[in-house]
């Protein structure tokens, strides 16, 4: 391997009462010059660069400060997650499974600007599909909570702005530097344009988060849509 990331590493009960450690979300680089991986027999897709419009915009966005780890799973889900963490992107991703449009690693802390072209690029590919924007992420130690939130609630304006506004539930949990004011900027954003939304706080457990994104999204899919474009005054 040329490169080889861990994140994050879990332990479980081993033999003799052994703590063993798991990888959780494995990333590794192979140097194809070298036979030796070969032994692996791993299949040939896995070394397809075969990446979507989506992807690629993405990606040209990686910098010295903040992740921008993307993947499509399903181009016809329902839900929106942008994730900060590894451990997150790994818990939600099972989680939500094909309901979810991307799998997603913005933490990191970045700037505005980086956060604000993420969420652009982000709403620009996937958010008319959507019922749940689901932001998400665990109790930060060093991302700036107001930073990310202000740039993302911003990015969202300007796509209502442009595009025009679509029947969206919003669903918040997130834990960190600042987050009082991010929440209040997220809110604050989310109240004039008339955006229904619900935010969890770092003594939310993330599972039951995740449950009341699925829910949500269960709700929107059943009639739910239809009265959040309603009370949003969006025709058609």
């Amino acid at each position: 391997m040329t490169t080889l990331e861990l994140n994050p590493i879990r332990m479980m009960p081993g033999k003799g009462g052994r703590l063993v450690p798991v990888a959780c979300d494995f990333k590794c680089g192979f140097d194809r010059d070298d036979p030796r991986w070969e032994r692996l027999k791993l299949p040939n897709h896995l070394f397809a660069a075969d990446y979507s419009d989506f992807e690629q915009e993405i990606n040209q966005l990686r910098t010295y400060q903040g992740q921008s780890d993307v993947y499509v799973i399903n181009d016809s889900g329902t839900v929106l997650a942008p994730t900060f963490g590894g451990g997150a992107n790994s818990a939600v991703t099972e989680a939500l499974g094909d309901r979810a449009i991307i799998s997603s690693d913005f933490g990191g802390n970045p700037p505005y600007e980086k956060m604000h072209d993420v969420a652009r690029i982000s709403f620009k590919h996937w958010l008319k599909q959507s019922n749940v924007l689901f932001v998400i992420g665990g109790k930060s130690n060093n991302t700036d909570i107001e930073t990310t939130f202000r740039a993302m609630a911003d990015a969202l304006r300007d796509y209502f702005n442009q595009q025009g506004p679509v029947p969206l539930y919003v669903v918040i949990g997130r834990g960190g530097p600042n987050l009082i004011r991010g929440m209040g900027a997220f809110k604050d954003t989310l109240d004039a344009l008339g955006v229904p939304y619900r935010m969890f706080g770092f003594d939310s457990a993330m599972s039951e988060v995740v449950n009341y994104a699925l829910a949500t999204d269960e709700w929107m899919r059943n009639g739910g849509r239809e009265q959040v474009a309603e009370k949003m005054g969006i025709s058609g």
